[in-house]
């Protein structure tokens, strides 16, 4: 029987393209791999590929593939501990489970899951949203993870109760929340087993809000800049005491700006951007995404600007171990 998913910083990467004249851009394998690697030696608790960051909608069955594939190899190679989830999403029961045996065959750990919400007059309910994610859990192959974002749903937010009803099902470890309601959040910490079903927060300037409500970890996108604050954060809080609580404190504060720049302003192609400036690599998004202007791009580095010093201190002090 499937546990919980296991607590800590799981980082939603993107997915690189070759920067071709064509308009296909392929996916840049050399680039995923050297992100990955980079991640795990930062220490983080999981990747994961095909979500919102990973522009999981862009892509063929083949190229997702590819990604989770090759996300696989990278964590093994680095010898990391690295647990591997993979978004699964698709409108239908028989095509999110489709997608649930190819990410299996490719290596992924978990599958993430968005509620369908094409047919949103109809499927906006909550009986419909457990009978999804029922008949889902029921016969995949990989423990599931609910992915609550009604940024990409309609406006679709599962409610709490319902959320509640699904941690029950021995198949469902676990949720990614998006939504950044911390009450709500604490409601579904206070009626679920910790053991059995993991809480996380979906954004990086939410973290410490959503520990201290009984959540588990985070699903940021900002630890694709700034890996190891996010981890020492983590880290922070689980193993503190009361005299570094100001510290605590320091550090969300500090990443708030940069997480919103880094994502909100401009979405997969901010983030990119940021990417390209901090680590040389990020390239663009895939069409019809636009790149973000060069204006724009340093406003985002500005703004991360904080966050990337205390990164830099943490790198600095890992390698002279």
């Amino acid at each position: 029987m499937p546990s919980a998913l296991p607590p800590g910083i799981y980082v939603p990467i993107p997915t690189f393209f070759l920067d071709e004249p064509s308009d296909e851009q392929p996916v840049d394998v050399n680039t995923l791999t050297r992100h990955v690697k980079y991640l795990c030696s930062a220490g983080v608790h999981g990747i994961v590929c095909m979500g919102s960051t990973g522009e999981a909608v862009h892509l063929t069955e083949d190229e997702r593939q590819l990604v989770i594939r090759t996300a696989r190899k990278a964590i093994d190679d680095s010898s990391s501990k690295a647990k591997l989830l993979a978004g699964c999403s698709n409108e239908s029961v028989c095509g999110t489970l489709h997608l649930i045996e190819q990410a299996a065959k490719a290596g992924a750990d978990y599958a993430m899951v968005l509620p369908p919400s094409y047919f949103l007059t109809w499927t906006n309910r909550s009986d419909v949203i457990y009978s999804f994610y029922t008949k889902v859990a029921d016969k995949s192959s990989l423990p599931i993870v609910i992915y609550n974002f009604p940024g990409v749903t309609q406006q679709m937010d599962t409610a709490q109760e319902t959320i509640v009803k699904l941690a029950a099902h021995p198949n469902i470890v676990g949720i990614k929340c998006t939504d950044g309601n911390v009450g709500k959040a604490a409601y579904v910490c206070e009626h679920t087993d910790p053991k059995q079903f993991t809480l996380m927060s979906g954004s990086a300037d939410s973290f410490i809000p959503f520990l201290t409500i009984g959540g588990q970890g985070c699903v940021p996108g900002f630890a694709n800049v700034a890996p190891r604050v996010l981890v020492h954060l983590f880290d922070l809080y689980t193993k503190h005491s009361a005299d570094q609580w100001p510290e605590i404190q320091r550090i969300q504060g500090k990443i708030v700006e940069g997480d919103h720049a880094f994502f909100r302003w401009n979405g997969i192609s901010g983030l990119k951007s940021a990417l390209q400036k901090v680590q040389g690599y990020g390239g663009l998004a895939r069409a019809p995404l636009l790149p973000t202007s060069q204006e724009q791009q340093e406003k985002i580095v500005k703004a991360l600007e904080p966050a990337l010093e205390i990164e830099r201190e943490l790198a600095s002090k890992s390698s002279s171990k």
